[in-house]
């Protein structure tokens, strides 16, 4: 079976679920549908966006420590952080978002927004998928490149095949099979979501837009993906953030002022 699901183009959508699928999507950015028919689908391993593999990493990845250690949040982008969205931010698309970044290196970086849930039910959307219509997951908007491309982050204490570990215990992936397991094994909202589309950024583009403070980078946390009401997590991180930059800011400060007493008393 080809590693490919969904709603195909020559599949026409009942027009009540086509008006629900923009009405939840279109309200928080440009996701490019087809009048007539959406198409859903799982990567295959040629489609897949950077940073997503079929393939685990290699034995003994260093890999991004949860929240709270360190407790005061880290400069630079990489996998497994979280991208926070300043209060500056310019673009509509990102505004009040929080960004879980699955990958991220010299090619670019691709994330996943995780607290835009839209209303449209995943049974809807994935309608060959057995077990789905006794569920009652919705569908989450992942970012605005590829809204027909499926993907989804699973909570697992065990090593996943077929999925790429993010951080600690959280895996993404864009297999079929692997959602149809989860699906049988009755996992629950608190241990899976599905996004549709993603966020990208060319190489260097990611960077300039931190140093210009549309960003702020904190190391990520699976409460905040699973556990946390959507409506509540951008609110909760936007004050950690301003309290770490609050903390670097006395800190510098501090720092600044200790070499200024150290080269006035160097003098003397």
């Amino acid at each position: 079976m080809p590693d490919l699901l969904g709603v195909h183009t020559n599949m026409a959508i009942p027009s009540a679920n086509f008006r629900s699928m923009r009405k939840a999507l279109f309200t928080v950015a440009d996701v490019i549908v087809t009048a007539g028919a959406i198409g859903l689908a799982l990567f295959p391993a040629s489609l897949a966006p950077a940073g997503v593999h079929v393939a685990l990493p290699p034995a003994g990845t260093r890999e991004a420590p949860a929240l709270p250690f360190p407790p005061y949040g880290d400069a630079l982008a990489a996998k497994g952080k979280f991208l926070v969205a300043s209060r500056a931010i310019a673009d509509p698309r990102f505004q009040e978002s929080v960004v879980l970044l699955i990958g991220c290196d010299d090619t670019g970086a691709t994330g996943l927004i995780i607290n835009r849930p839209s209303k449209v039910p995943l049974a809807e959307m994935l309608i060959p998928v057995p077990g789905l219509k006794k569920r009652s997951d919705v569908v989450y908007y992942g970012g605005p490149v590829e809204g027909h491309r499926i993907l989804m982050l699973i909570r697992s204490a065990e090593r996943l095949e077929e999925a790429d570990k993010v951080f600690a215990n959280v895996y993404v992936s864009a297999s079929r099979n692997m959602l149809e397991r989860l699906i049988g094994a009755h996992k629950t909202q608190k241990q899976l979501r599905v996004y549709a589309g993603y966020a990208g950024w060319m190489p260097g583009q990611l960077n300039r837009e931190v140093s210009r403070g549309d960003w702020y980078i904190l190391n990520a946390d699976a409460d905040s993906i699973f556990e946390k009401e959507s409506t509540e997590i951008w609110r909760e991180l936007i004050l950690r953030s301003s309290a770490i930059e609050v903390w670097k800011h006395d800190n510098d400060e501090r720092s600044t002022s200790q070499i200024c007493c150290e080269e006035r008393d160097s003098r003397t």
